[in-house]
């Protein structure tokens, strides 16, 4: 027998050895739950665990039903990996909060690496001085205090809106798109739109598009079965590798793109002052170098506001609007309000948003009524713990339900905005829709100021109904939500018609006071 075929053998049993020692690893794992207090869950199968129970879509359904049946705290398994949902706001803040030392890890999902181009563990996503040091450079510029530098930004951003909307309604998707990305734009960047046509606008969209249908990590195989991640994508099974790396270039495009052109800004001396622009003369010597590791950080900062801002920022107003389509009777009470408090001779703005308590209450409530991250992004335990007596293996992943925290209400699928004028002690969805702990979104108080800006400004100035045929039916057959990590309505019709008769004599007047 010559020594080829005697290597081939040897690789053989190599392959074997590890095929087996990996199948017993799983079975051990399968078989240990029935001796250790895991939370309860739904029963899983030999060697895949819960893997063919977690739906394809809509997975927060299925987590939230579960959740009502074995309780607010789950533990489901897909192969080897430990997984637990929180359904409680109690049981979120008990953990991801008061033991964030231990729950503010991230995992590394295989298929988000592929989407972000993380083909490591990226600093900024694992706890550790690399977080700690991306959390101080994106605090500096986007705390409590300092966002209020934003609002003459947001103001005339949301003038340009209304303008926009005015001229074609029916593209009113986009408008808030443009909203969206060139308020980040302006403020990351230093970047002016002054066209649907941008070509950054024209990148936000097509990497947004592509992220949201690329779907939910919780459902996809290849996070649990990283092994996949080598299938060549000629091979059956790979339309997930052709898709993440089509999604990846387009996230990669917009997170690189601006960021170039500020540096290529500040060497000829024309760079606008930016977030990007601050923190580059910070972290540069005097002869303008700057660490690869500084500049990194700062990119990827950058880029992930960018990439988080516009979409959810998106998703928010595109639910309002929904909801304001769907329940007309909730959007009169709110213009009932603004025009007793503010009249109609002007649009509100954010120093009228303590006098206009029922408003507050609708844009709440459509943010209950789908929270736009329903799932949150993913922590990862770094220690085993234990909680109520329960065991949470080191490395578990662990989402916060916070589709399922928000609808643990009376009629939760009723859009009743004055539930929360009769019940003071349910959940605030602005403080549960930015996460938890250590994580928690550290751009949530501009995404909050955007959001009631342009939520206000849309109520104020339009009449809002369903799209209608000449004898008065309604052109959509169905509104319903896309699936996906960030979670969309799907593309509906409606009338969107100027409600005040001296509106555009308003926005003059706005405009050069």
């Amino acid at each position: 027998m010559g020594s080829s075929s005697l290597s081939w053998i040897a690789a053989s049993d190599y392959f074997l050895a590890g095929v087996l020692f990996f199948s017993l690893y799983v079975i051990y794992k399968t078989f240990s739950r029935s001796w250790t207090n895991y939370p309860p869950g739904p029963p899983g199968l030999p060697f895949v665990g819960n893997v063919l129970q977690i739906p394809s879509e809509d997975q927060t359904k299925a987590f939230t039903d579960w959740g009502a049946q074995y309780g607010d705290i789950i533990y489901i398994r897909a192969f080897s990996q430990s997984m637990v949902i929180l359904n409680s706001l109690q049981a979120a803040r008990d953990l991801l909060e008061k033991r964030s030392s231990i729950y503010s890890d991230r995992p590394r999902f295989v298929l988000l690496s592929e989407l972000m181009g993380w083909e490591h563990a990226s600093t900024h996503q694992r706890y550790g001085p690399g977080f700690r040091k991306h959390r101080r450079f994106i605090n500096q510029a986007f705390n409590n205090q300092a966002v209020t530098a934003f609002r003459p930004l947001q103001k005339k951003a949301a003038l340009v809106l209304v303008e926009d909307i005015l001229e074609s309604p029916e593209n009113v998707v986009e408008h808030f798109r443009r909203y969206a990305a060139g308020t980040i734009l302006k403020i990351t960047y230093g970047h002016e739109i002054t066209s649907a046509d941008d070509p950054l606008i024209q990148l936000a969209e097509r990497a947004g598009t592509l992220t949201v249908e690329a779907g939910s990590t919780a459902a996809n195989l290849v996070d649990f079965f990283p092994l996949m991640r080598h299938i060549p994508t000629w091979a059956p099974f790979s339309t997930f590798k052709i898709k993440a790396m089509e999604t990846r270039k387009a996230v990669e495009a917009l997170m690189e793109v601006p960021f170039e052109q500020v540096k290529s800004d500040m060497k000829s001396g024309s760079a606008v002052p930016s977030y990007t622009s601050m923190l580059l003369q910070q972290h540069s010597a005097p002869d303008g170098s700057i660490s690869p590791e500084d500049e990194d950080a700062i990119r990827g900062t950058a880029g992930t506001l960018l990439v988080a801002a516009e979409d959810t920022t998106l998703g928010s107003i595109h639910t309002l609007l929904l909801a304001l389509v769907l329940n007309p009777h909730e959007l009169r009470k709110a213009q009932k309000e603004i025009d007793l408090i503010i009249g109609q001779d002007r649009l509100p703005n954010i120093d009228d948003r303590p006098s206009l308590p029922y408003l507050e209450c609708v844009l709440k409530e459509a943010l209950r009524m789908n929270p736009t991250v329903p799932l949150g992004f993913p922590h990862r335990l770094t220690e085993d713990d234990i909680y109520r007596d329960f065991y949470i293996p080191a490395g578990a992943t662990v989402f916060s339900n916070i589709y399922g925290i928000l609808h643990d209400c009376d009629n939760p699928s009723v859009f009743r905005p004055q539930r929360y004028l009769e019940d003071t002690s349910l959940p605030d969805p602005l403080g549960v829709i930015f996460g938890f702990g250590r994580r928690i979104c550290p751009g949530r108080y501009l995404a909050e100021t955007n959001y009631w800006i342009m939520a206000a400004t849309i109520i104020a100035a339009f009449e809002i109904s369903k799209a209608v045929d000449e004898k008065g039916n309604d052109l959509n057959k169905s509104y319903e939500f896309a699936s996906g990590f960030i979670r969309h309505p799907k593309p509906f019709k409606c009338s969107i018609k100027p409600r005040l008769p001296n509106l555009a004599d308003i926005l003059n007047r706005a405009k050069t006071g």
